[in-house]
């Protein structure tokens, strides 16, 4: 069972963590302590969620003693376009720490979406408010869910072909506090260095569109995945030869003919 005191052993950072049993989503009740002032490095986790968010305004399934359900506050002193830095920065720390913990290979498919044994085994949500007078962000929140061990009646039947665990069963009991513990210390080691882009190379090597046929999702754009440029767009090369660069939505290999 996920602890404040499970994970507070394993980190080398300072976090300001509270747990919860249940609520319906850690990140809308994390922005609005947000707007009442709380500070950066506040994590809300909870051990299950009622209305669990994703991306797309979907939601994230969220049972509990199955996975982990965090979001963090950050108060970058930032445009909203490092979001998607955010965002990034978020998978490749998220990956990094399932690899070490874990010790399962963990792979990326754009933008924010981590796979282990081509199953996706975690999403992640930035949400933030933006000051009209600065255009910069006053608060983002980062949200992030982790299958760590599958669901006791297995996932719904819309997500049992998608959605995985990264680990079939454990007997060792501290693995999601220190799955997290080294999650938040990776993310916010990286996040101090947002603006260079450092985690980049990581994020590109550790992909798993290159060279595939992919669908824009609600759209007709169909093309070859050539590479991710230096803001993070996904490079996508129609079948005219020329490059499209992506820098939101969705794609699907599944569903490219």
């Amino acid at each position: 069972m996920i602890t404040k005191e499970g994970i507070e052993k394993h980190l080398k950072n300072d976090f300001d963590i509270t747990v919860f049993d249940c609520i319906p989503s850690t990140n809308t009740y994390l922005k609005e302590i947000a707007k009442r002032g709380a500070s950066e490095g506040t994590v809300v986790i909870s051990r299950s969620q009622s209305n669990g968010k994703g991306r797309l305004g979907r939601s994230f399934f969220s049972p509990g003693g199955t996975g982990i359900y965090l979001s963090l506050l950050l108060r970058p002193d930032s445009s909203c376009d490092n979001a998607l830095s955010i965002t990034v920065c978020a998978a490749v720390a998220a990956s990094e720490a399932i690899e070490s913990v874990t010790g399962v290979s963990a792979k990326i498919k754009w933008v924010n979406d981590i796979y282990c044994n081509n199953k996706k085994v975690c999403g992640i949500l930035t949400e933030g408010q933006i000051d009209p007078i600065t255009s910069h962000l006053s608060f983002a929140v980062l949200g992030i869910g982790i299958n760590v061990h599958p669901p006791k009646d297995g996932f719904p039947k819309e997500l049992s072909d998608i959605a995985g665990s990264i680990l079939p069963y454990s007997e060792n009991e501290d693995i999601p506090n220190r799955l997290t513990a080294v999650f938040l210390d990776n993310f916010i080691e990286k996040y101090r260095h947002l603006g260079d882009k450092s985690f980049l190379d990581s994020y590109r090597h550790r992909s798993n569109l290159i060279d595939k046929r992919v669908r824009v999702l609600n759209s007709d754009t169909v093309g070859t995945v050539a590479g991710i440029d230096e803001n993070f767009r996904l490079l996508l090369r129609l079948d005219d030869n020329s490059i499209l660069p992506l820098s939101s939505g969705e794609v699907s290999v599944r569903e490219a003919p």
